[in-house]
């Protein structure tokens, strides 16, 4: 073979290389995203591995939450009930007292 057939062997090999150095380097910098993806994904696997658990103490949360509602309503409606009874029970003793100082003052005036 002749040297310029060979020179244009060479040259062209030569930036064959340059295109594979150019792939190679894309190649690492795509090998290196891929890392820190797995390093994001391993991070967000960590941290999303207790929702289940906060899931769970969320409900239980929200049943014990139901619950005191629940008792709550009915120690009001009892209170409610007793404050009504007093309520009653006052009114009469307020009626007796008064036909009572009612009779005091007529039995004062005869």
């Amino acid at each position: 073979m002749s040297d310029p057939i060979l020179g244009q062997i060479l040259n062209q090999l030569q930036q064959m290389d340059k295109r594979f150095d150019s792939i190679d380097v894309r190649l690492e910098k795509m090998e290196d995203r891929l890392n820190t993806m797995d390093g994001r994904l391993d991070t967000i696997e960590e941290q999303t591995k207790n929702i289940p658990l906060l899931q769970q103490a969320v409900l239980e949360t929200l049943t014990v939450t139901k619950r005191l509602d629940a008792s709550h309503s009915v120690s009001e409606r009892k209170v409610t009930t007793e404050l009504n009874t007093h309520q009653h029970s006052i009114d009469i003793l307020n009626r007796r007292q008064l036909r009572m100082e009612a009779d005091i003052e007529t039995l004062k005036s005869r």
